[in-house]
């Protein structure tokens, strides 16, 4: 998948009712694995999907695309989820973008709620590929700023 957007060929959105173009929702990933980030790359190709390897480079695109949710790996090279969800919540402008942490380490769960206020935590494995698709939708569906009273999925 590379670090672009996945958008299909032809345009930025899909056609709506009346042939209007509706533009897709975006996710950005943030994880080290590039396998993973290929797999959800076909997961969400109904979406405008962005990735970023390393904390910095994801706080930079959350700033710069604007994504309507962000799955973040809680383990990273250079930090973790809760120096990611930290830098976001200083900026005004991405401060509101719902976050889903993803790790294979279930230890990590407790901190993701706690400390990153994640709208969910996911345990990377083959259940996760089949349950983060209405996972991702729900949280979509649910506006709410980061950690929001009542929006954990």
């Amino acid at each position: 998948m590379g670090t672009g957007a996945r958008v299909p060929p032809g345009g930025r959105g899909d056609a709506g009712k009346g042939g209007a173009i509706v533009a897709k929702q975006k996710i950005l990933v943030i994880d080290d694995d590039p396998y993973w980030h290929r797999l959800l790359g076909r997961i969400f190709a109904g979406y405008e999907v962005f990735s970023a390897v390393t904390c910095a480079e994801g706080v930079d695109k959350a700033a710069f695309h604007r994504p309507d949710c962000i799955l973040l790996d809680f383990h990273l090279d250079d930090g973790d989820a809760v120096l990611v969800c930290s830098e976001l919540r200083k900026n005004e402008a991405v401060k509101g973008i719902p976050v889903i942490v993803v790790s294979s380490d279930p230890a990590a769960e407790i901190i993701a709620y706690a400390e990153c206020r994640a709208r969910c935590f996911i345990l990377k494995g083959t259940r996760s590929f089949l349950t983060l698709p209405d996972i991702v939708a729900e949280v979509l569906a649910t506006p709410g700023e980061l950690g929001a009273e009542g929006a954990q999925p």
